[in-house]
């Protein structure tokens, strides 16, 4: 709903706060100025003259409405939609004698109520009107900063084409990205390399190289706060289609016992994924309302990608020397991304489309991580490729910032101080800044959820302008004709 609010204000200043220009006529009493005994001073006449008027008035207003109102209706539905779904989730749970969703429904309906009360209170208590006020100044403050670095870099057509495509002199101000997000697919019927008559799963779970039991959500091997919504699937299910929302045919445990214990002769065909569709949804979603705080555009394709390496199905995270390495390699072999070294301009151009893959799990506590193809102005070193990772954790109003968090490593952003931060990271960072309590309230009463600062922003958009082709950010690419000269009698050039 928060994304809705935001793609509606947008679509109101693309279409109506461009300068509004009006031609407006006035008459004006024109006399000569001679002295009082000249004839020539006693006529006067009347002038009609046209003003040209530019109004801005009745757009801003009209924004502050339609985005006060959309949050108003959009918190108190999200908050209702929470609380009904934790109670389901009990019931269902008491039904079951699944103690797990009893707890998850009940967090479910707390955070629910906390949070929504939190957000409708700071709405009528103004705090989110003026931090829309404070929205508006910072967005002009960028602008101006943006131009001020584009005006450095380029000119001519190409610096004109670009402020054209971001929207840099009016609408709705921001570069427009196209990106793909990935899951990574588990199959039960993909023939083992070293074994090809005993599936590739049925081999890494006897080698302990994964533990595909964890993997199918049937062991918590990682503690209570660190499940993930894993989702199997039998493949006689199509996937998708008819509107109906995201169907479910899983395996029960009986049956991927079977499918161990016969080595994959028995059992159904299964696949698994990371993530179900709804999870992955308030992800990409998130990401997107959330980049616009950057003035970055986001939209997300969606594709599975099949993993059968053992280091592409769990991760190494910081607890591994290969970290960044690893993720290079799966950047490269499994989302087709380039690697500088070999490729420089392949792996610049692959700046322009972001990738984030849902993934199953790291080695250690991490829930995302990201390769940066350059260094940033705050100390983040670059890297071979670009591309971000990411897991699936439960609860969504907690753990649904993880992609954006890695993106924003992506564009060249660190750590920060801050639960009030999408870029604070618990494992480095405090989780409160100077002035703590007073600035913590400030910002929980003016902005109800984690954000992006200004300087952030502007810190994005230098790594953009430095990095970024100018293709990337609006600009038509250069035309080279090549005349072949007309070949004479023979064979003569003429």
């Amino acid at each position: 709903m928060a994304l809705v609010c935001t793609e509606i204000t947008e679509w109101i200043e693309e279409e109506v706060s461009k300068p509004v220009e009006e031609w407006e006529e006035r008459q004006e009493k024109r006399c000569k100025d001679y002295p009082w005994y000249d004839p020539r001073g006693w006529v006067c006449w009347f002038v009609t003259i046209l003003v040209k008027v530019v109004r801005w008035v009745v757009v801003i207003v009209g924004k502050w409405v339609t985005r006060t109102v959309c949050k108003l209706v959009g918190v108190v539905v999200e908050a209702v939609v929470q609380i009904v779904g934790g109670l389901w989730d009990v019931i269902v749970g008491i039904v079951t004698l699944d103690w797990r969703r009893i707890l998850d429904g009940l967090l479910r309906i707390g955070l629910g109520a906390v949070l929504g009360i939190i957000r409708l209170g700071r709405i009528l208590l103004l705090g989110d009107t003026i931090d829309y006020i404070i929205e508006e100044i910072n967005k002009e403050r960028l602008r101006r900063y943006v131009r001020g670095l584009l005006e450095a870099k380029y000119s001519g057509d190409t610096l004109s084409q670009i402020k054209a495509a971001i929207r840099l002199d009016h609408g709705a101000f921001g570069l427009r990205l196209h990106g793909t997000a990935y899951r990574t697919v588990l199959d039960s019927e993909t023939p083992s390399p070293r074994e090809p008559e005993v599936p590739n799963l049925v081999v890494l779970h006897e080698q302990g190289a994964i533990n595909l039991r964890a993997l199918c959500g049937f062991e918590f091997d990682e503690g209570f706060w660190n499940r993930k919504r894993y989702n199997t699937l039998k493949k006689e299910t199509v996937l998708g289609g008819g509107g109906g929302g995201e169907f479910d045919n899983p395996i029960s445990a009986d049956d991927l016992e079977t499918y161990l214990t016969s080595r994959g002769a028995d059992g159904p065909p299964f696949i698994v994924l990371p993530m179900r569709d709804g999870a992955l949804d308030t992800k990409l979603s998130t990401a997107s309302e959330k980049g616009r705080e950057l003035a970055l555009m986001l939209d997300f394709d969606r594709e599975n990608r099949e993993v059968t390496e053992a280091a592409h199905i769990v991760h190494p995270g910081y607890d591994r020397p290969n970290t960044h390495s690893s993720l290079t390699d799966f950047l490269t072999d499994v989302l087709d991304r380039r690697n500088k070294g070999t490729e420089p301009d392949g792996a610049t151009a692959d700046l322009c489309h972001p990738v984030a893959a849902g993934v199953f799990r790291y080695t250690d506590g991490l829930r995302g991580i990201a390769n940066n193809l350059h260094d940033s102005a705050c100390g983040l070193g670059g890297k071979s490729t670009s591309g971000v990772t990411f897991i699936d954790n439960t609860p969504d109003q907690l753990w649904k910032y993880v992609p954006i968090h890695e993106l924003g490593h992506y564009f060249g952003l660190c750590h920060t101080d801050g639960v009030d931060r999408i870029m604070y990271s618990p494992k480095t960072n405090s989780w409160w800044r100077g002035w703590a309590i007073p600035r913590g309230l400030l910002n929980i009463y003016l902005q109800g959820e984690p954000t992006f600062s200004y300087g952030e922003a502007k810190a994005t958009w230098d790594y953009v302008v430095a990095h970024f082709a100018p293709q990337c950010l609006g600009a038509r690419p250069v035309v080279v004709e090549v005349r072949r000269a007309a070949a004479g009698p023979a064979g003569a050039v003429a």
